[in-house]
């Protein structure tokens, strides 16, 4: 009888995850072919500048033949593009985009990048990024870009953050430009979407305010007061000024979810605790002991930050990677933190899950555990000689000394 069962529910498992694959088969091609494969999904914006170069970043929703920026004052010099493939983009049921899939569904995006070298310092020139998908040009307007500028070079900076579409982000972005003229860099310390892996937060949201089309000018965000209703498309900004951003807590996405994006993103857990479920069920989970395996089923039942780290070009030389850095731009130490932590609701009730409880039904099933409110960070066993956990007046301290006054 046991046998029977075990067989009977081992096939009511294969068949659900057949039916669940499936539909997930169907959405994702209703996605694709819904893509607009005749125009590109961003324009380039700038990232990671040197005295000699910058990066050109843009995404499309085709793999293209080939890539690459055209730069000079007439556009004369070339340079390829490499393509990767974001790996967590995807959208559900609450995807304010055409026919949004039920469940979480993979949605097909492509990021290129081209170094332009050769720049020189303070001097802008124009540029444009070119896609070729069925052996035709789709091409971007023509901006213009700059390297890293010199220590006595007088500097605007946006800093802006928490854009999350909220409904006066586009409206404040328009204002930028015609305000102060055009910004040398963009600063942007975390919350740039509500679920970093919902594709079209990034992209194309239907109520006009996602995050790329804010920052480049190309928005619809309608606001209506006292009877009149304005249209805002915010700012083309980082076509021409490197972004630099941060993490925030709206940049990490937690333990993956079936249902839908939101539970995924509300649901992190300490990397530690994911380590002791794992090591309780190794046998199971990973019996050939692969160690990919094993790291990629504790990231996926903890947190991550990998569209973020997949979406930007930022300094990797410290001990965090992408999720926390240090940078010179011109005259300015640019020192960004990783001190993100999950936000948790403070009610007593005995349903909550929380900052201070668990809800009283899961005291004894600790795998449906929130662990309250923490810090979401790998922890460093050995910190010695790690930079970032100097106190930091002390590394802005030296940063100062080491560098020469501009006269």
């Amino acid at each position: 009888m046991k046998i029977a069962k075990l067989v009977l529910m081992s096939l009511t498992i294969v068949a659900l995850i057949a039916i669940n694959y499936l539909s997930m088969t169907s959405a994702q091609e209703k996605l694709t072919k819904t893509a607009q494969n005749n125009s590109l999904l961003s324009d380039p914006f700038l990232q990671l500048p040197t005295e000699t170069s910058i990066n050109v970043v843009w995404f499309t929703e085709f793999e293209g033949d080939r890539h690459l920026v055209k730069y000079g004052e007439q556009l004369e010099q070339k340079v390829t593009a490499t393509t990767s493939k974001l790996s967590r983009t995807r959208e559900d049921a609450d995807s304010q985009i055409d026919n949004p899939p039920t469940r979480p569904t993979p949605r097909n995006i492509w990021r290129h990048e081209a170094i332009v070298k050769g720049l020189t310092p303070n001097q802008r020139v124009p540029y444009q990024a070119v896609s070729f998908q069925n052996q035709q040009a789709i091409e971007s307007k023509v901006f213009t870009l700059a390297s890293q500028p010199t220590a006595d070079q007088s500097l605007k900076i946006l800093l802006t953050s928490d854009h999350q579409l909220m409904p006066m982000t586009a409206a404040n972005l328009a204002k930028i430009t015609p305000t102060v003229g055009q910004v040398d860099a963009v600063f942007l310390p975390g919350d740039l979407v509500n679920i970093p892996d919902r594709a079209s937060e990034w992209f194309d949201d239907r109520r006009g305010g996602a995050f790329f089309p804010g920052l480049q000018g190309k928005a619809s965000y309608e606001l209506e007061r006292d009877g009149t209703t304005t249209t805002y498309q915010g700012g083309e900004i980082i076509q021409h000024a490197p972004l630099f951003p941060a993490v925030g807590n709206h940049e990490v996405m937690g333990k993956t979810s079936l249902e839908t994006l939101r539970k995924e993103f509300g649901n992190p857990l300490p990397r530690q605790v994911a380590t002791e479920f794992y090591q309780q069920n190794a046998g199971t989970i990973n019996p050939a002991q692969e160690p990919q395996t094993k790291a990629d089923w504790i990231k996926n039942n903890s947190f991550n930050t990998d569209t973020y780290e997949e979406i930007f070009s930022l300094p990797n030389n410290s001990p965090g990677g992408k999720r926390y850095y240090a940078t010179t731009f011109g005259n300015i130490r640019l020192i960004s933190l990783y001190v993100t932590n999950i936000w948790r609701g403070d009610s007593l009730k005995a349903d909550a899950k929380g900052k201070y409880k668990e809800s009283q039904a899961d005291l004894d099933n600790p795998q449906a555990w929130v662990c309250g409110d923490y810090d979401m960070k790998d922890y460093v066993p050995n910190l010695s000689g790690c930079r970032i956990y100097k106190p930091i007046w002390k590394v802005i301290l030296e940063w100062f000394t080491a560098t020469p006054s501009p006269n």
